[in-house]
């Protein structure tokens, strides 16, 4: 839904930030963030028109860091095939000189951080979604702060992919 009628709390960056804003600011800042997610669609396949499939990879990993109704499942997914494309035995190479994928892992500007951060962020929200969600005991911050931890750790994964391709 593009109004977000019922936007409970998850994994997703947007919850929080609606949740604090004033009610008369809602309808542009519902513009703003949904455009946000239109504006990467030329870029990335102008840039990426010799390799679709690193394409849908980024378009794939963009949603699943900046969508309104985020699951767990979301960046998982992305980077999942990260680490899987980072194995020779499981990349996908149709021409040498054109892939993407394989390089991703070792061009992260902090492998190992941004690794953790991944795995910090997975635990973190499950251990926040039970005490605050379920139980009632826990803090809003952070569980929020836990989303922006796997935010970081994305960002800096699709970033990583870009300045490959940027050079």
């Amino acid at each position: 839904s593009l109004t977000l009628p019922d936007l409970p709390p998850n994994p997703g960056l947007w919850w929080y930030f609606f949740t604090e804003m004033f009610d008369h600011f809602r309808p542009f800042f519902l513009m703003v963030f949904s455009v946000h997610l239109v504006i990467y669609i030329l870029p990335i396949c102008i840039k990426f028109q010799h390799d679709p499939l690193y394409a849908a990879f980024l378009f794939v990993g963009v949603l699943g860091t900046f969508k309104a109704y985020l699951t767990l499942a979301d960046p998982a997914y992305p980077s999942s095939l990260k680490y899987m494309a980072a194995s020779p035995l499981l990349s996908y190479n149709p021409t040498p000189s054109r892939t993407h994928f394989t390089r991703i892992l070792p061009d992260l500007r902090h492998p190992i951080i941004t690794t953790l951060l991944h795995l910090h962020a997975a635990l973190l929200l499950l251990l926040q979604h039970i005490l605050w969600v379920s139980e009632g005991r826990g803090n809003a911050n952070f569980y929020y702060a836990a989303s922006m931890a796997g935010g970081a750790g994305l960002v800096d994964a699709r970033w990583a992919g870009m300045r490959i391709a940027v050079g």
